[in-house]
């Protein structure tokens, strides 16, 4: 695609849908010309769809922020990044043997493959596969292709998603008239662009601190080890000051403006509306028992992932959370967080040209799917003049010649010319979709018609032998 082309990614976050429209320069770096988010309030839980309805008109009024900064250009199509607390890996082992030592071939390896991709997870679907290594005798490989064995082991990583989280939305939006150029697992595509190639390599956890949830993703040997989410965030803080007496802005800028920090006095208060105010040592408690609370399942999750004495290049957090203050102390009181860096930007180059831009932080997700989007999503209407309408754009005629609003009838066109592009677009979305389903049986196929030869053969061969004994 052309460097000047656009993308559009959006990003279904626990607290707010965020959009984002930008090119990818020859250099490597990233200019952004619009940014917009939109609040969820009880219609995504979880960074999951609840309210087909609600997110739709959310994506809907998205968008319409979107394009009156792109100079006349309509949004077409976009990179969604999903995540969600159902969002999870499962480790499976997929193992061959052969009565004889064999080499081995790209079918062997495509069919071990496609029996992980058959692995059935009740309730839930595979999102993604990834490779670990192959084990052959003592020996474990990356591309076990060409080795002769009488047996191979192949590990695989399932990421996977309750079956409702996709299709909720894809309703969502289908209902809106956005076509999904692709989607992607929110957390891998942060990690692309958070993360440095060393870090992947020599191992290291990113924790994303959410609204609602908390994100660990663990790398080692450049790729993804492990994958959970922890269903609970900093909004639970917010949450819990509410119990001080305090309204949920007023919990909200207390969280913000002290954080982890201990106060100067331990009888020192703050003073809020109302001739009411509130000792800043109970803020200081509430806060603090709730982030130890998170920071303690994350810990757990690392023991539990078998990687946390091979994380060599520590950990890298990200989100909102990692805004409060206080952090860096907190991290460090605790062992598997001890060697940690707050990734507030992307490691990658970013030019904001837009009025509002991601909190600190919160850049990951939209700054990787916008490296990662390989299809331009945005087309420029230039509506088509006939030659009997000719006199009437010159002259800028209020009516039409049967007494309508001409302006209501180029309105029309208009409509009518952004669902038919739409429609060209969903339907090369859809004929994307099908040459992916379409990878995995083809290489069945192939396998099928070498097995059918193989049997044929053999067939042949006994029928020769059975006359050659009859004879």
């Amino acid at each position: 695609m052309a460097t000047n082309d656009l993308i559009v990614a959006i990003e279904l976050g626990s607290s707010k849908i965020a959009g984002a429209v930008g090119r990818k320069r020859s250099d490597g770096s990233l200019q952004v010309l619009a940014y917009a988010d939109e609040p969820v309030s009880g219609f995504v839980r979880r960074g999951v769809v609840y309210n087909i309805d609600k997110t739709a008109q959310c994506l809907s009024n998205l968008i319409n922020r979107l394009e009156p900064e792109l100079n006349g250009k309509t949004i077409e199509q976009v990179y969604v990044g999903v995540g969600g607390y159902t969002l999870h890996s499962e480790l499976n082992t997929v193992v061959r043997t052969f009565e004889e030592e064999t080499r081995v071939s790209d079918g062997i390896v495509a069919d071990m493959e496609e029996s992980n991709a058959t692995l059935q997870y009740p309730g839930h679907n595979i999102l993604l596969m990834v490779s670990q290594e192959y084990k052959i005798g003592n020996n474990l490989l990356n591309e076990p292709v060409g080795v002769n064995c009488t047996r191979i082991e192949g590990n695989y990583l399932n990421v996977l998603a309750r079956t409702s989280v996709m299709d909720n939305t894809s309703k969502s939006f289908e209902i809106a008239k956005v076509n999904i150029a692709d989607d992607s697992i929110a957390p891998l595509v942060a990690a692309e662009a958070l993360l440095t190639e060393n870090e992947r390599r020599q191992g290291c956890a990113l924790v994303d601190f959410g609204a609602d949830t908390t994100t660990l993703s663990i790398y080692k040997g450049g790729c993804l080890r492990f994958l959970t989410v922890i269903p609970i965030g900093s909004q639970n803080i917010t949450r819990d000051l509410c119990s001080l007496k305090l309204e949920e802005h007023e919990a909200e800028q207390l969280k913000c403006e002290y954080g982890l920090t201990l106060p100067e006095a331990a009888d020192e208060r703050v003073q809020l509306g109302d001739d009411r105010s509130v000792e800043l040592r109970l803020v200081h408690e509430v806060i603090e028992a709730r982030f130890d609370e998170i920071l303690v399942n994350v810990c757990h999750q690392i023991d539990a992932s078998g990687y946390a004495d091979k994380l060599h290049a520590g950990v890298v957090c990200c989100g909102g959370g990692i805004n409060l203050k206080g952090m860096d102390a907190a991290l460090a009181q605790k062992p598997q967080t001890s060697k940690a860096r707050l990734a507030r930007k992307a490691a990658v180059q970013v030019e904001w040209n837009t009025t509002e831009q991601p909190a600190s932080g919160m850049q990951g997700v939209l700054v990787g799917l916008l490296m990662n989007g390989d299809e331009a999503c945005c087309v420029e209407y230039m509506p088509e003049i006939k030659p009997e309408d000719e006199g009437k754009a010159v002259t800028g005629n209020l009516f039409t010649d049967d007494g309508e609003s001409a302006q209501e009838e180029r309105d029309r066109k208009l409509r009518e010319e952004k669902e038919r592009k739409r429609a060209e677009v969903a339907k090369k979305a859809e004929e994307r979709k099908e040459k992916q389903k379409g990878f995995l049986s083809g290489i069945m196929k192939r396998i099928k018609t070498l097995t059918d030869d193989f049997e044929d053969k053999v067939g042949d061969f006994l029928a020769d032998e059975d006359k050659d004994n009859n004879q």
